[in-house]
């Protein structure tokens, strides 16, 4: 079970407060594509699934299970821990159940058969993607050293990460074929690291993040790809001093992405749609009123519709997409 530190995740997130930036302070940037609105306050029908206790551990990173009545998170003790457990949250109870203790489970994945649940390990040297069954059963590690946030492909066969083949190189975006046990490139950028590779609902596109530099979070750029490697385009250009988008999940209906987007120099990330037929682009969460700034990590949407996701908090809230 994850142990507390508390000083260490006092420390980082009384760091985090003062580098923050209010959303009332945050300016408005010119961009290339679509216009973000500064972010406001406000209440944007959000409700409440998971809120910590003093001594209680906070959930990251939530992944819907496929009939939509669970949901799977890392279970630590603040955003920057260095233990996590994984767990599942039932909505229809609101109980949380601890399934892998330790190994510093991170970034989980609920296969869309409902049979296994990858994640991202940071345990030991170098990360590693494990699967267990979602009852912690079976808990094994798959062979590919230093691979980040795996998400599975619409069959349940493959799984789709980041990994780094060579530490003089950008990170790949890659896949894994389960029947075939099988490793192959679906895309690769001298400049630029491929990172959170999202497959769509029919299976026909990826959507993922290309970062210029790892350390540098303002420079996100929001990309798709067919699953043959053809067809690559940009569909958010970023760079300095521009909002910045990532992919975190896609409408059941393959119309829309769900993308987190956030403000150079602020500590302020929210999550919007994006419609591929259109390229509008709507805002879908505002900060807190009683919140001085909102970090939200990872998303999940839902197949009745429904949007889960953490923030830095460790909470876990719901959110209904628009129509």
């Amino acid at each position: 079970m994850v142990k507390a530190n508390t000083f260490a995740t006092v420390l980082v997130f009384l760091a985090l407060l003062a580098a923050a930036v209010s959303c009332e302070d945050v300016p408005t940037y010119t961009l290339p594509g679509p216009y973000v609105p500064p972010p406001v306050k406000g209440d944007d029908g959000r409700r409440l699934l998971w809120e910590p206790g003093p001594m209680e551990a906070q959930c990251f990173e939530p992944s819907f299970s496929p009939d939509g009545t669970k949901v799977v998170v890392s279970y630590r003790f603040g955003i920057f821990a260095p233990a996590a457990d994984l767990a599942i949250l039932d909505l229809t109870t609101g109980k949380i159940k601890v399934i892998v203790e330790g190994n510093v489970a991170k970034r989980p994945a609920w296969s869309p058969t409902g049979e296994w649940i990858a994640y991202q390990s940071d345990a030991g040297v170098g990360r590693y993607i494990w699967l267990c069954r979602p009852d912690g059963s079976e808990n094994h590690r798959l062979e590919f050293k230093n691979a980040f946030t795996p998400r599975w492909g619409p069959k349940g066969d493959k799984i789709y990460f980041s990994y780094v083949y060579n530490a003089r190189e950008k990170d790949y975006g890659v896949y894994y074929d389960l029947g075939e046990g099988k490793l192959d490139v679906l895309y690769r950028d001298p400049l630029r690291h491929v990172g959170v590779l999202i497959p769509s609902p029919g299976g026909e596109e990826v959507a993922f993040y290309l970062l210029d530099n790892i350390h540098n979070g303002n420079d996100i750029n929001l990309a798709a790809i067919n699953v043959d490697g053809s067809g690559f385009e940009v569909l958010w250009p970023a760079g300095p001093y521009r909002v910045w988008a990532a992919a975190r999940s896609w409408s059941a209906d393959g119309r829309y992405i769900l993308m987190g987007y956030g403000y150079p120099g602020t500590s302020i990330d929210e999550l919007g749609t994006y419609e591929l037929k259109t390229g509008i682009f709507r805002p879908l969460t505002m900060c807190p009123p009683r919140q001085k700034y909102e970090k939200i990590l990872y998303a999940s949407w839902g197949p009745n519709g429904d949007i889960v996701f953490g923030n830095h908090l460790g909470r876990l809230s719901l959110i209904k997409a628009p129509e």
